[in-house]
């Protein structure tokens, strides 16, 4: 599939002449006045790589708390139902290629989400669910629990991809894992099909790393692969969003999990040291956009716990001498 402008296909709407058009994505998170987290973040991506995007609020804030205290605009839970059920009558709501879903600001809004997700997958079985579930980090939750926990037993559950940093992953799970092979067992146990982790232990020093599981399918076993690249020092907020954001478009785009996260993760590295190299206080989406279809950084994929593949060479018999 061509990326970019051109992804949408024939201007004239004519069936038969160029590429198939990209598919709509719904997209469910937080909304910030300036900068690039929540769904400025993840609608500008997947828009700037060919899908239309349906886009809904879930908070509103002048920008990212990181950035200082500011007002907090809460959505009416009747409201935020209301709008839902009404995406579902929307009569090209049945071609949506997917739902991805962040910050959630209350549990009356993950509720209304699994009820729309539910109506997708019976209308789009084919239609993926992404949750990214943005709820907290090292220092713990920032959410309230309730929500997490709602998010924890009505949305990871139905989702097809999660994408949880190291800390969202281990209080999911409800364990504190010390190293990837433990994530690895952690994420089959969960169960769900694809299990993205970012933040999780690399291997090579000052790097970053984002661990990939597939689940274990009839007798094909579950495949763990990780992509690594050079730790950005202060990066700006949105880096979880984006990436989100940038596998469901490579799996939209029919990549295998192993060249959507290589894409995903070139893209992220080459915004995030630009955007920090520049002395941007938020990820330069815009300016740096082209790098989402056509990334050029270096990153290092490896599958992890298969060990090295050995070549044995035979040498012929010798000879004996008469």
């Amino acid at each position: 599939m061509i990326e970019g402008p051109d992804a949408v296909g024939n201007p004239n709407g004519k069936q038969g002449q160029g590429p198939e058009p990209a598919k709509a994505v719904l997209v469910i998170s937080s909304h910030v006045m300036t900068g690039a987290v929540g769904n400025r973040a993840t609608a500008f991506a997947l828009e700037r790589l060919g899908h239309p995007v349906w886009e809904v609020p879930t908070v509103i804030m002048p920008w990212h708390p990181g950035h200082g205290p500011s007002t907090r605009q809460h959505i009416d839970p009747a409201l935020f139902a209301q709008g839902l059920e009404d995406l579902g009558n929307h009569p090209d709501f049945a071609d949506l290629g997917a739902i991805l879903t962040g910050y959630m600001g209350s549990v009356e809004q993950v509720e209304a989400t699994a009820t729309l997700i539910d109506k997708l997958k019976a209308a789009n079985p084919n239609a993926l669910y992404v949750c990214d579930p943005v709820m907290g980090e090292e220092n713990g939750l920032y959410i309230p629990q309730p929500i997490a926990e709602a998010i924890r037993e009505l949305l990871i559950p139905r989702a097809d991809i999660i994408t949880p940093n190291r800390f969202e992953f281990n209080w999911l799970t409800g364990s504190v894992e010390a190293n990837n092979d433990g994530l690895a067992k952690q994420a089959e146990a969960l169960g769900r099909d694809t299990t993205l982790i970012t933040s999780a232990f690399a291997l090579m020093r000052n790097a970053m790393a984002n661990l990939l599981v597939r689940k274990s399918d009839g007798d094909k076993a579950s495949s763990v692969l990780m992509c690594e690249h050079p730790a950005i020092p202060n990066p700006p907020s949105g880096t979880g969003d984006l990436i989100a954001a940038l596998f469901l478009a490579g799996k939209l785009a029919g990549r295998s999990d192993e060249q959507a996260l290589k894409k995903a993760s070139s893209a992220i590295l080459e915004v995030v040291s630009r955007s920090a190299r520049n002395g941007y206080r938020d990820l330069e989406v815009a300016r740096f956009s082209d790098r989402f279809c056509q990334p050029m950084a270096m990153v290092h994929m490896r599958t992890i716990g298969a060990g090295p593949t050995v070549t044995t060479l035979r040498r012929p018999p010798k000879s004996h001498k008469k």
